[in-house]
């Protein structure tokens, strides 16, 4: 490759300290992180600058700055005022970004020089000094990187387009069930890839083929058990999981995996592309039908197309938007079999969407299990009951700092979550009681005092018989028990009525 000659001398830059920026995308360059190194340090030891320090980005796109950290290091350096320097040299306008709006490039330059440090492009033949002709180059030298880029991915896609067309693969791992067999330049054979392995040269491509007959059996059995059983996603990799089946990773199977099987068109035996892209570093959007290249019959089906064609159709059918009626009905049909309805019942029954799906629907699978007139399971109710738990509990911290605001007090946050500290000197508590229900239906309060680091004040908060809202607020000071827990009884309501306020507010007033 010709050497570049190098700018004209730069005027005034004499031992001025200066970092080195060089980057390098994945593709290979003849402009290697080593090569621009070599070209900075030249540059710097001609003029005697000294370089104090490298940002460098390997194998990183030029088009935008997300992922180039060591571009975001230099410009909040700059933005922060922590620098040691007051050149950055980059090799080329190039290495700087091939940024698509071109006044990107231009806003991070200017950064730069409003902190007082100059950009300095060291192969470019111009000096970068503000003038109105080194203005011009740099606006042009920014619109041929970023066209290059341009004219560099359409080149790319098209290729792939046109290999795609005659069955290579282009990128993506295999799939389950799935091998990947290398090609030489001439369509030879060269051998199965194993997991994770790179093709042996770059002209080298790559086609499917089919794996082990286990994998196989196995991706039939996945379809028997969705289309005939009526199994959904879930089920189906519990059952895998169950029967010790080894996935594509060695992991244990998730739905997401089995959806993939049964919605992947390769396992007819047809491979598509371009159903969706993501050009330039954008965000990945779906193709129109009409641009997809679908390739038949370059590997024979190991399912059938009427069988796949149910999937399909199972899928749209379960998809479909399901009314609360037939929500409700599902479960009172599953209590009526069972007697009783659980996690592990809903997901095993056919045709019955994901537990979450309820939840979603109803807010929580406990409250589904009340529509639906159902008595709930006992961990589904005690969850729902410490989710009120905690929802409270934040929600009272919160009023409590406001009352102390509001009486003109102070506070601040100790290493406990729920411990205060009022006015620098009192510790106090907060406590949310839930009601517990004995064998002999008596309802009771627990109310821990004597906890580690002991509190001056324990204020408590007491739950209705139902925990679906506030019974009362209690302030106990610790100093006036002994033993280490406080039990509030529901048979004799004015128990501690000493220690009961009607409000936060109320409470606040007499402690200010």
């Amino acid at each position: 490759m010709s050497r570049q000659q190098p700018a004209a001398k730069s005027d005034g830059v004499q031992g001025k300290r200066a970092a080195m920026y060089v980057r390098m995308s994945s593709r290979p360059q003849d402009h290697s992180i080593e090569h621009q190194c070599a070209r900075l340090e030249e540059y710097a030891e001609e003029r005697g600058i000294v370089i104090v320090k490298m940002y460098a980005d390997s194998g990183k796109s030029g088009l935008r700055i997300n992922g180039r950290d060591g571009m975001q290091e230099l410009i909040e350096d700059v933005q922060t005022g922590s620098t040691g320097f007051e050149l950055v040299l980059v090799y080329d306008v190039s290495r700087w970004g091939r940024f698509q709006d071109t006044d990107e490039g231009a806003h991070y330059e200017y950064l730069c020089r409003q902190a007082g440090i100059q950009v300095i492009y060291c192969a470019e033949p111009f000096e970068n000094d503000g003038s109105a002709i080194a203005s011009i180059l740099k606006g042009m030298k920014r619109t041929m990187a970023a066209e290059y880029s341009r004219e560099l991915s359409a080149k790319v896609f098209a290729a792939q387009c046109r290999f795609a067309a005659q069955g290579y693969k282009m990128g993506g791992y295999a799939g389950y069930g799935l091998r990947r067999v290398s090609f030489d330049k001439n369509g030879q054979k060269r051998r199965v890839l194993s997991s994770g392995e790179r093709k042996g040269a770059a002209t080298d491509r790559v086609r499917f083929c089919w794996g082990p007959q286990k994998e196989i059996d196995t991706i039939r059995q996945i379809y028997a058990w969705y289309v005939e059983d009526k199994l959904g996603d879930t089920a189906i990799a519990a059952k895998l999981n169950a029967l010790k089946v080894k996935s594509e990773w060695r992991r244990p199977w998730t739905p997401a995996q089995v959806k993939t099987i049964l919605t992947n068109e390769k396992y007819v035996g047809r491979i598509m592309f371009n159903r969706g892209s993501a050009k330039m570093s954008t965000a990945r959007h779906a193709n129109p039908a009409n641009d997809w290249i679908c390739i038949d019959d370059d590997l024979p089906a190991i399912v059938a197309p009427q069988l796949f064609k149910k999937a399909v159709e199972e899928r749209l059918r379960r998809n479909r938007d399901k009314t609360d009626n037939e929500l409700l009905a599902m479960l009172r049909s599953l209590y009526k079999k069972h007697g009783k309805v659980t996690v592990s019942i809903i997901i095993a029954a056919k045709g019955v969407p994901n537990p979450k799906y309820f939840g979603a629907r109803f807010g929580s699978l406990a409250e589904a299990y009340q529509a639906a007139g159902l008595p709930a399971a006992k961990p589904l109710l005690r969850a729902k009951t410490l989710r009120a738990v905690r929802q409270l509990r934040e929600a009272t911290m919160s009023s409590i700092k406001l009352a102390i605001e509001q009486a003109s007090g102070a506070h601040e946050p100790c290493q406990h979550p729920w411990l205060l500290r009022i006015n620098g000197q009192l510790d106090l508590k907060l406590v949310v009681a839930r009601a517990r229900h004995d064998p002999a239906g008596y309802v009771r309060w627990r109310i821990p005092i004597l906890t580690s680091p002991v509190p001056g004040f324990v204020l408590c908060v007491q739950m209705d018989a139902a925990n679906a809202g506030v019974l009362g607020y209690y302030l106990f000071p610790v100093a006036d028990f002994t033993q280490a827990h406080i039990v509030l009884r529901a048979e004799y309501p004015d128990e501690k009525e000493q220690y009961r306020y009607p409000s936060l507010a109320s409470m606040f007033g007499l402690v200010d």
